[in-house]
């Protein structure tokens, strides 16, 4: 079977005619009779009936009109995104997966604002749970995941990184911080000690089954807040934050066209350990092999012992470059 046999019999099913698709697709009759006849002896089926009033496709036939339409759409898919025709740009695919970090909505913003208004492109920013992260790129739905190590979760993360096959490479490297509005009654502190939270509730990212190896509450010296919040989506948990005294722990970047005016960060004091986000990818030479199965950690499993880090940025196993 070639592509080409199959060109010939999708076009014969638009003219019912041999003489009158041959003429269509400028060769001999004869040609495309021995065509046909070729895919119906490799096939054994009988893909037409000749009559006084041309052809007509069995049901066999026209099932196999289905699969050579499907097959030929495609090939056709391929062709233009691997040899596009002279003189048209290549068409631009990237897609990104993510923790909720508004650093990475306003940098894909301002990778969008680069790019020009001429260009072929398909971009996409996934944000979810960590979880989905690491699945998105191992299954190939992303190329790039974006995600925090700490002490508190790096033997765990790159437990799962080596076993999937994941190299990370680290971007910069944080202080945790606290996450408020601005007239919050801990919005004017210089630095808010961990013991002063837990009068307040505290609002999270929902994680699933791996919440407690993922929670930046993991962080904090005494995690102790007695009100919780979970959400799904980051406008979710501004707006909780804006509406509430809640407050929320991240990187400490703030981008006001991503989360608004009306919050403010503030360094944590005497934190566990620093978040260095970094990206991951699938290690270099590694072949697609369809959705190969993400491997996990059973839920519980340790992550480490809680270590108190000196005041200077560490790094624990993967190269650090400062912010």
């Amino acid at each position: 079977m070639t592509l080409q046999q199959l060109r010939y019999i999708l076009e014969l099913s638009k003219h019912n005619s041999i003489s009158a698709a041959a003429q269509a697709l400028n060769i001999a009759q004869p040609s495309l009779s021995a065509a046909i006849k070729d895919l119906e002896t490799e096939f054994a089926l009988t893909l037409v009936k000749r009559n006084r009033h041309g052809i007509t496709f069995t049901s066999a036939g026209l099932e196999f009109l289905h699969y050579a339409d499907h097959i030929l759409t495609h090939a056709d898919e391929m062709h233009d995104h691997f040899h596009p025709e002279i003189g048209q740009e290549a068409s631009h695919t990237l897609t990104i997966s993510s923790q909720h970090y508004p650093f990475a909505d306003e940098a894909f913003i301002h990778a969008l604002q680069r790019i020009s208004p001429t260009s072929a492109y398909t971009f996409t920013l996934r944000e979810g749970r960590t979880s989905q992260v690491i699945h998105d790129v191992v299954t190939r739905e992303s190329q790039l995941g974006i995600l925090f190590l700490s002490h508190m979760n790096e033997n765990f993360l790159q437990d799962l990184f080596q076993k999937n096959k994941l190299e990370f490479t680290s971007l910069c490297t944080f202080t945790p911080c606290l996450y408020v509005r601005l007239d919050h009654p801990l919005a004017e502190s210089q630095s808010i000690a961990p013991s002063k939270l837990k009068d307040y509730p505290c609002v999270r990212f929902e994680q699933g089954h791996d919440r407690s190896q993922f929670s930046e509450e993991l962080l904090l010296s005494d995690p102790s807040s007695r009100q919780s919040i979970y959400v799904t989506d980051r406008s979710t948990l501004f707006s909780v934050i804006r509406a509430t005294d809640a407050y929320t722990i991240g990187t400490g970047h703030i981008a006001p066209a991503i989360i608004g005016r009306h919050i403010t960060a503030i360094p944590i004091a005497n934190p566990l350990d620093t978040m260095t986000v970094g990206w991951i990818k699938i290690k270099r030479g590694i072949p697609a092999a369809g959705s190969p199965p993400v491997h996990r950690h059973p839920v519980g499993t340790a992550y480490g012992p809680r270590v108190r880090l000196s005041g200077q940025k560490q790094r624990l196993g993967v190269h650090e470059k400062d912010s």
